[in-house]
C-alpha cells in the first residue's frame, strides 16, 4: 500500500543536503556493458539495410503519391457533384410529399365539421310528430351510419338537447381490443337519458334501462349494427354544461370549433365541430363530431409514410403544445389521474425526447428567433444536417391557419443519400485496399532485403553477446541486489507474519524478474551464518532455540545460494566481480543489524529521500501511546534471570508486532514500558485514533492468550495498564549533530504517561482522554465508559477520563449479557451527571445501586467516597466537580 507522510513531516526529512550519486552528475543516459559489445554489430546490419532500401523505396513511394493525390481528386470532384444532384432532386421529392401529406390533413380536419353541418339540417328535417323514443332511433341511425360507412375519418358523432339527452357513437382506442375480443374495429355508444326518465327504455338502440342511471352518462361497447352489448364506465354528466355545448349555444346556430381538450371519458384527446338547432330563436339542441387525437396521428402515420424513413408531426406555434404525431399518440400526450377521473395532457414539444420533433424546430428557431415569425411554407435541412424537412402554416383563413397549427414533415438525409453514400464509400475503400496493397508488397521487399543483411552478420553479432552476458550477467545480479537492499526490500511488511529472520520471506523468486529477492536474503543468511561460525567458540551452545534455528536456517540458504551459483557461468565469472559481491555481503550484513535499531517505516522514509538526517520537529497531529506492566518489579524479582529476560522478550515482540501491524511507531522500549503513537511520519488519515485503540485492545487480548501460555509454565500473572491521547505534538529528529533519533515532544505525551499510570488508581486497564473518546471514528467502534474530570499533576486544565472497554461487537467475559455492559456504562455516566449537578443524595442512592450489582468497580467505589464525605461534611463554596491529583 502506498504510504504518504503526514502532514508537517515532509520537511523533517528534507533537512538535510541530498546524497549525490554518479548518475546525478550526468545528464546522459547510461547504457548497459552488453550494448557496448553487441550495440556496433546490430548499428552496421541496421545502416547497411537502411542504405539499400532508402534509394529505391523513394521513388516508389513519389509515384504512389501521385497516383494516391489523382485518385483523391477524382473521388472529391465526383463525390460532389453526386451529392449536389441528389441534395436537389431530395428537396423537390420531399417538398412534393409534404405538400400532398399537408393537403390530407387540410382534408381531414374539414370532415368534422361537414358532419356537423348535415347533422344540423337532418334533425331539424324531422317530422315533428316523431315520439321521442322514434326520434333517437333516427338520430342513433344516423350517427352510426356516418360513423362506419360515410366517414372514416371522423372518431366521434353525437347528439345533447335541452333536456339533458346524450347520444352518440365513437370509434375506441386500439386499447380496447381485448375488452372485444379481438374485433379490430373498436366503436362504443355513449348514452344520458332526458331528465327525469331513468329507468324508462328510451328507443331500440338505447341502453337497456338497467343500465341508465338518473344524471349519468353510460359508456357502452356495441356490435356490428350499433347495439348495446354490455356497459364499461359510467359517471355523473350534464351536456348543457360541457364547453362544446355552451360554445355552440353562444353562435346560434354558427358552426364552432373547440380547441382539443380532454374526453370526458379520459381515454383520448379531441376536437369539435360544433353547432346549435334552434326553434323560435332558442337553442334546443346541439350536434358534434370529433377526430381524436390517437386516430388523427395514426392517419398522420399513413400520409407521411411515402418516403422510406419519413415522419410528420404537428404543432400549436402559439402555445408550443403538440397536435399529433406519426409516431404516436406517445410523443403528443401522456395519461394523469385528476380527482379520480382519468384524463389526457399534451406535451410541449421542448418534452418530446425524438431527434425528428427537436432537430427541425431548434433549426427554425436559430434562424428566424421565433416560431410566430416564419414564413407560411418552406423546405430546409436542419442545422445538425440530419434531417431534411418541410413545414407550413397553411393559407390564410384556412383551418390550419385559424387554428395556429404548424405542419412538420421530416425525412433523414440518409433516406436519400444512403445508396450514393454506400457507392462512395465502397468505391474509396477499394482505392485504399489497392495502395494498401502496394504498400504491403513494398514491405515485404524490405524486410527480405533486412533478412539478408542480419543473415550475413548473424554469427559475429551471435559470438559477441555470449562475450557480453559472461561479463554482465553476474554485474546485473549484483545491481539488483544493491537495488532491493536500497528500497529495504528485506524489512517485514506485515510484522505479524513476518519471521526473524529475512532469508524466509525474501526466498520466494518472481517469474518475470532477472534476478529476485531470493539470493539476498540467501546473501544476509550467509553472513549471518560466517558471522556467528567466526565469534562462537568451539563446542558452545546458543541459550535460545530460536538461535540455533536461525543458524540452521543460514545453513540451508547458503548452500542453496551457493548450488545456484554454480556451473560454466561461475568459473567465467571475472574476479573483479567476485571482490564487488563478497564486499556487498558485509554492507547488507550491517544494513539489516541497522534495520533492528529504528521503526521500518521510519528508514523507509529516510532512506527513500536520499537525504542525510539532521536535526528538524514539525507539528503532527498524533495518537500517543503507553504502556508498563502492573508490578513490574516483583515478577522481575521473583525470576530467574533467563527465565525473565524470555518471558519479556515474548511480551515485547508479540506487543510491537501488533502495533506495528496496525500502522503504528514504537519509539521506545523503556525496560518494560513501550511507548508508541500513530498517524507521524506516516500519515493514517482522521481515524488514526480508531486504528490505535483497535490495537490496545488487540494487545490485551493477545496479552490474555500469553497469560494461559504462561500459567501453564508455573510463571506469574502478567497484567497491562495502557494510556492514549490524542493531541498535537513536535515530531521529529531529537538529539545532537552526531547522535539522534525519532521522537515525539509535547504535553500529550506527558499526559498519555500519566494516563497509563491511572489505570493502578482507577483499577482498569486502558484509560484514554476526552479528545480521544470522540475522535473520528471512535465513538461508532468502540464502548467507552465515562471515568472521571480530573487535573493531573503538572497541568492546569481539567481533563475528561475514559475507559476503553471493548469493541462493540464484542461482549467481554466479565459480563453476562449485553443488557449488563449497557448497565456498566450507561448508569454510571448518569451518576456523573447527578454528581455534576450537585444531587449528592441521588448520586449516593444510585451509586449503592451500582455497587450491589458491581461490588468489586473500583471508579464507582471511589467516587461514592467523595460523595459521602461532601453529604457528612458539607459541600465548599467554591466546590467543582473537577478531581485534583497530586500524586499522579
Amino acid at each position: 500500500m502506498h504510504s504518504q507522510i503526514a502532514e508537517g513531516q515532509e520537511a523533517v526529512f528534507r533537512y538535510g543536503r541530498r546524497l549525490k550519486t554518479w548518475a546525478d552528475n550526468s545528464s546522459f543516459w547510461h547504457p548497459r556493458l552488453w550494448c557496448f559489445l553487441v550495440g556496433p554489430v546490430i548499428l552496421t546490419t541496421v545502416l547497411l539495410a537502411l542504405t539499400v532500401n532508402l534509394f529505391w523505396k523513394h521513388s516508389f513511394d513519389e509515384g504512389l503519391a501521385r497516383q494516391e493525390e489523382a485518385d483523391t481528386t477524382i473521388f472529391e470532384n465526383f463525390n460532389n457533384s453526386t451529392t449536389d444532384i441528389l441534395t436537389h432532386f431530395a428537396h423537390q421529392l420531399q417538398a412534393s410529399t409534404a405538400l400532398s401529406a399537408m393537403e390530407s390533413v387540410s382534408r381531414y380536419t374539414g370532415k368534422p365539421a361537414l358532419v356537423a353541418d348535415i347533422n344540423s339540417d337532418y334533425v331539424q328535417s324531422l317530422s315533428p310528430f316523431l315520439s321521442k323514443s322514434e326520434e333517437l332511433n333516427w338520430i342513433l341511425h344516423r350517427c352510426w351510419m356516418e360513423l362506419t360507412q360515410l366517414f372514416p375519418e371522423v372518431d366521434y358523432i353525437y347528439y345533447g338537447d335541452r333536456f339533458g339527452t346524450f347520444l352518440g357513437y365513437e370509434r375506441l382506442p386500439l386499447s380496447f381490443l381485448n375488452e372485444t375480443h379481438g374485433d379490430p374495429t373498436v366503436f362504443g355508444g355513449e348514452f344520458r337519458a332526458p331528465d327525469g326518465t331513468a329507468g324508462m327504455q328510451m328507443c331500440d338502440l338505447c341502453p337497456p334501462a338497467d343500465a341508465v342511471k338518473e344524471g349519468e352518462k353510460t359508456y357502452y361497447f356495441v356490435n356490428h349494427k350499433g347495439q348495446f352489448i354490455k356497459a364499461y364506465k359510467t359517471h355523473g354528466y350534464d351536456p348543457r354544461k360541457r364547453p362544446w355545448y355552451e360554445a355552440a349555444k353562444e353562435a346560434k346556430g354558427e358552426l364552432v370549433w373547440l380547441d382539443i381538450y380532454s374526453h370526458s371519458s379520459g381515454h383520448t384527446l379531441g376536437m369539435t365541430a360544433a353547432k346549435a338547432i334552434t326553434s323560435n330563436n332558442e337553442v334546443v339542441a346541439v350536434v358534434a363530431a370529433d377526430f381524436t387525437i390517437s386516430y388523427f396521428s395514426g392517419f398522420l402515420k399513413l400520409v407521411t409514410r411515402m418516403i422510406s424513413q419519413e415522419e410528420g408531426f404537428i404543432i400549436d406555434f402559439k402555445t408550443g403544445l403538440m397536435v399529433a404525431s406519426s409516431s404516436g399518440i406517445g410523443q403528443v400526450a401522456k395519461k394523469i389521474v385528476d380527482q379520480g377521473l382519468e384524463a389526457q395532457v399534451r406535451f410541449s414539444w421542448k418534452q418530446v425526447d425524438a431527434s425528428e420533433v427537436q432537430a427541425p424546430l431548434r433549426t427554425l428557431l436559430g434562424i428566424y428567433g421565433s416560431l410566430d415569425r416564419l414564413p407560411r411554407n418552406g423546405t430546409i435541412n436542419t442545422t445538425d444536417g440530419k434531417f431534411l424537412f418541410t413545414f407550413t402554416q397553411g393559407l390564410p383563413g384556412s383551418f390550419q391557419a385559424k387554428q395556429h397549427w404548424l405542419v412538420v414533415v421530416t425525412c433523414p438525409v440518409k433516406a436519400f443519400m444512403e445508396k450514393s453514400w454506400e457507392q462512395q464509400a465502397w468505391a474509396e475503400q477499394r482505392s485504399a485496399q489497392v495502395r494498401q496493397e502496394l504498400r504491403t508488397d513494398l514491405a515485404a521487399q524490405e524486410v527480405n532485403t533486412i533478412w539478408t543483411c542480419v543473415t550475413f552478420t548473424f554469427l559475429g553479432a551471435l559470438i559477441m553477446i555470449c562475450i557480453g552476458l559472461a561479463v554482465t550477467r553476474p554485474l546485473k545480479r549484483i545491481s539488483t541486489e544493491m537495488l532491493s537492499m536500497a528500497k529495504l526490500e528485506f524489512l517485514p511488511q506485515d510484522p505479524l507474519k513476518a519471521e526473524i529472520g529475512a532469508g524466509k520471506s525474501l526466498r520466494r523468486r518472481s517469474s518475470t524478474s532477472f534476478v529476485s529477492l531470493r539470493y539476498v536474503g540467501r546473501l544476509m543468511s550467509t553472513l549471518t551464518g560466517s558471522v556467528k561460525r567466526e565469534d562462537t567458540e568451539p563446542g558452545s551452545s546458543s541459550s535460545s532455540s530460536s538461535g540455533s534455528d536461525t543458524d540452521s536456517q543460514d545453513e540451508a540458504d547458503c548452500s542453496l545460494y551457493v548450488e545456484e551459483g554454480g556451473g560454466c557461468w561461475t568459473h567465467a565469472t571475472p574476479k573483479e566481480v567476485i571482490n564487488i559481491r563478497e564486499a556487498f555481503i558485509y554492507m547488507v550484513a550491517g544494513l539489516k543489524s541497522f534495520a533492528r535499531y529504528m521503526d521500518p517505516e521510519i528508514m523507509r522514509i529516510l532512506v527513500k529521500s536520499r537525504r542525510q538526517a539532521q536535526l528538524g520537529m514539525g507539528k503532527a497531529e498524533v495518537t500517543v501511546f503507553f504502556s508498563d506492566i502492573a508490578n513490574f518489579t516483583t515478577i522481575a524479582e521473583s525470576l530467574e534471570p533467563e527465565t525473565f529476560m524470555s518471558m519479556l522478550t515474548e511480551y515485547l515482540d508479540e506487543m510491537s508486532k501488533i502495533i506495528m501491524a496496525k500502522r503504528g511507531v514504537v519509539g521506545e522500549f523503556i525496560g518494560d514500558a513501550i511507548m508508541a503513537w500513530w498517524n507521524v511520519p506516516i500519515n493514517l488519515g482522521q481515524e488514526h485514533t480508531a486504528t490505535a485503540l483497535d490495537a490496545a485492545l488487540a494487545q490485551q487480548n493477545r496479552l490474555a492468550e500469553l497469560r494461559e501460555t504462561w500459567h501453564l509454565q508455573r510463571l506469574p500473572d502478567v497484567r497491562v495498564r495502557m494510556g492514549l491521547v490524542k493531541g498535537n505534538v513536535l515530531a521529529g529528529n531529537i538529539g545532537s549533530s552526531q547522535r539522534m533519533k525519532y521522537g515525539l515532544v509535547g504535553d500529550s505525551v506527558n499526559l498519555a504517561s500519566r494516563l497509563e499510570g491511572l489505570c493502578k488508581y482507577y483499577g482498569v486497564s486502558i484509560i484514554i482522554e476526552q479528545d480521544a473518546a470522540f475522535a473520528p471514528g471512535v465513538q461508532s467502534r468502540f464502548q467507552l465508559r465515562l471515568l472521571d474530570l480530573v487535573i493531573v499533576k503538572g497541568r492546569t486544565q481539567p481533563t475528561e477520563l475514559y475507559q476503553l472497554v471493548c469493541e462493540k461487537a464484542v461482549l467481554p467475559e466479565a459480563f453476562d449479557s449485553p443488557e449488563d455492559l449497557q448497565f456498566f456504562i450507561d448508569a454510571y455516566s448518569q451518576i456523573h451527571r447527578l454528581y455534576r449537578l450537585k444531587s449528592f443524595d441521588a448520586c449516593a442512592s444510585a451509586l449503592h445501586h451500582y455497587r450491589q450489582r458491581l461490588p468489586d468497580d473500583v471508579p464507582s467505589k471511589m467516587l461514592l467516597r467523595r460523595v459521602e464525605t461532601l453529604l457528612g461534611e458539607g459541600v465548599p463554596a467554591d466546590w467543582t466537580p473537577v478531581h485534583i491529583l497530586t500524586e499522579k
